[in-house]
């Protein structure tokens, strides 16, 4: 079967985390908690911070101001909007900074764009939507799932189904393209060819099969090109 589709993850497929400018982002929302008078620390927010990105993945939080609102019940801090909203405005102001795309990222995906239909298919947290847009990565695929929009996070078979669904292609016409196995495992499970890009540092997060065999692997994205 001729290869039509290629489905890829974003977070250590794409894109990174520019860990100077996240640290720069959290301190600035501890700036903006002392200016309103809550004598927090980096120490105190990071950690919550952390825990409230990984509980918005399945779309348990409906928007950015619930977002902030559990943050600051779970620090102690009533919920008050002038201050949710200046919390948001700082949020808005790092998008696309505190994640970057690898080298060679936007040569790809315009090359793959020429031949095949593309879906971003990524776990991710609540807000990711507007650093896909920052990033200017919409123009190059035809359609992006995002877990928290969908309510479902790889590996379960649903994510992949709905984006073959959206792409208008069977399985055997596609690949999936992720940093990590157990992305993979769930892939392989619909009828997904696999291509494992190691260079993340999850690489056998979560995996199931530690032996798991792939149909292709590369070092970086900017390989990928030989396979497809």
């Amino acid at each position: 079967m001729v290869l039509k589709g290629v489905l890829m993850d974003f977070g250590y497929t794409l894109a990174y985390i520019d860990e100077e400018e996240d640290m720069r982002y959290r301190e600035e929302i501890v700036t903006v908690l002392k200016k309103y008078g809550y004598n927090k620390i980096l120490n105190d927010l990071s950690p919550l911070l952390d825990n409230a990105y990984r509980s918005s993945t399945k779309g348990e939080i409906k928007d950015m101001y619930e977002f902030w609102k559990l943050l600051l019940k779970d620090m102690g801090i009533p919920e008050k909007s002038l201050l949710i909203q200046k919390l948001e405005e700082y949020r808005k102001r790092y998008v696309g900074k505190t994640i970057r795309l690898y080298d060679n990222v936007i040569p790809v995906l315009s090359n793959l764009k020429r031949r095949y239909r593309l879906a971003l298919v990524s776990n991710c947290a609540i807000g990711l939507s507007d650093v896909v847009k920052a990033l200017d990565l919409n123009r190059f695929f035809d359609c992006v799932i995002l877990s928290y929009e969908v309510g479902v996070r790889k590996p379960d078979r649903r994510i992949y189904l709905e984006a073959l669904r959206r792409l208008e292609l069977e399985p055997k016409e596609c690949i999936f393209v992720a940093d990590e196995i157990s992305d993979l495992e769930g892939a392989r499970e619909v009828g997904l060819k696999t291509l494992l890009v190691r260079q993340g540092p999850h690489t056998t997060h979560e995996s199931k099969d530690q032996n798991f065999k792939l149909d292709f692997q590369c070092n970086n994205i900017s390989e990928i090109i030989k396979f497809l």
